[in-house]
């Protein structure tokens, strides 16, 4: 009775074991995604008018900054898989994370020369965009079909977080300055990769295709190209809430830095939400359902500002944004797995040419409006009209036929 108690304990403890790993796996990209994208990209939003106001830089100058990090997260994007190829994903993503800290460091010295800020600015960008293209598909190698759907929105929750610091923390940190702000961005980031230093899967198992992968990937050659161009243009709607949206509330509108941030906590909190309402319509409805519901929301987000700068509208404008931003983004990815019928190489790289397109998209809409903004009163109508046209073609492209629908099309996994 013993030997059966003990033997019965044993198998549990092994069943148990490939989903404590996976969760530390999840656990280590959620760290990863708010080291790369969430403090990287989004807590600059509201250090941007910060530097301005505080004579570190000009407008057109903090603007450039940004589109210094987007520009580097193409290159980041587009090099990512070829370097998980020859290098240790593990390897990639513990040096991303620590050199992403050391930007936050870099930053902090004031007597630095704009070039200075510029490269490490391109750093994180560029080990943003590694982290993307690397650490959500490093994990999702690790987890059972029937769980990667909750898995990829789970792995990318770190930008929901990143907007929450953003709007949350960074307004109280920037009252001490903005070196404190750099350092204390810094130390977070240090701390996260310390944390899941040692938790990350230690090898990528190969998974061969399925029979009919080849015959797919004829098939789905149009579909993947179609997929680029509307997960691109759907990039370009993000755009306005994701980057410019402190800036624009505090200096175009006239309403201040608080004002700014307290409405990029509205956005906090969609981001929030917006992960888990998207991810079960996608184990309801399926994924493309769920990009033909999130899209027109995008949609109408973007335009509200257009329509009115109130209180009320700019809250709702916000709150729809942060729902759609983080949740379709993890929405594109499942469709990446998708398209790549069960390979999880070409998935990998799916995704990673997905990533460096919307780069592209988002580089040169950010060094663009560098130089609108400085040149410009309407830089943001202009924006936010581009943006409303990239979401009603994105919508518009997912209803394209191209070629034969494959059986792969279908939905999430309920979460369980």
């Amino acid at each position: 009775m013993a030997i059966t108690s003990g033997s019965s304990s044993a198998s549990s403890e092994e069943n148990q074991q490939p989903d404590i790993r996976v969760g530390m796996a999840t656990f280590a990209a959620v760290g990863a995604s708010l080291v790369g994208l969430g403090l990287a990209r989004y807590a600059y939003a509201p250090l941007q008018p910060a530097l301005v106001a505080a004579g570190w830089f000009t407008k057109g100058g903090a603007a450039l900054l940004a589109a210094a990090n987007l520009g580097g997260y193409f290159f980041g994007a587009l090099f990512g898989a070829r370097l998980a190829r020859r290098v240790s994903s593990t390897v990639l993503l513990r040096l991303a994370m620590l050199i992403t800290a050391l930007s936050f460091l870099a930053c902090a010295d004031r007597a630095m020369p704009f070039v200075w800020f510029f490269a490490w600015r391109a750093a994180s960008g560029f080990t943003g965009g590694l982290i993307m293209v690397v650490a959500t598909t490093t994990v999702l190698a690790h987890v059972e079909p029937a769980e990667r759907g909750f898995v990829s929105q789970m792995s990318l929750f770190g930008l929901s977080l990143g907007v929450v610091c953003a709007g949350a923390v960074m307004p109280l940190v920037l009252h001490r300055g903005l070196t404190v702000a750099w350092i204390g961005l810094g130390v977070l980031a240090l701390l996260l990769t310390a944390a899941t230093w040692s938790i990350w899967p230690p090898h990528t198992p190969h998974r061969p295709p399925g029979p009919h992968h080849h015959h797919r990937h004829e098939h789905e050659s149009g579909g993947v190209n179609l997929y680029y161009v509307q997960y691109g243009l759907a990039a370009f709607a993000f755009m306005p809430h994701m980057v410019f949206l402190v800036d624009y509330i505090a200096r175009d509108l006239g309403r201040g830095l608080t004002v700014g941030s307290h409405f990029y906590l509205v956005f906090a909190a969609g981001s929030v939400i917006g992960p888990f309402l998207l991810g079960y319509l996608s184990s309801r409805i399926g994924v493309r359902p769920t990009l033909r519901t999130g899209l027109p929301i995008l949609g109408l987000a973007v335009l509200l500002p257009l329509l009115s700068t109130s209180a009320l509208s700019l809250a709702v404008s916000c709150f729809l944004a942060g729902l759609c931003m983080p949740g379709l983004v993890a929405t594109f990815l499942a469709r990446s797995q998708e398209l790549a019928g069960g390979d999880l190489h070409r998935h990998r790289v799916i995704w990673g040419r997905a990533t460096a397109t919307i780069a592209v998209w988002q580089a040169v809409d950010a060094f663009v409006m560098a130089y609108l903004i400085s040149r410009t009163a309407a830089a943001y109508e202009v924006l936010f009209v581009v943006a409303v046209v990239s979401a009603v073609l994105a919508f518009g492209l997912d209803f394209v036929p191209v070629g034969r629908r494959t059986s792969t099309a279908g939905k999430f996994p309920p979460a369980s």
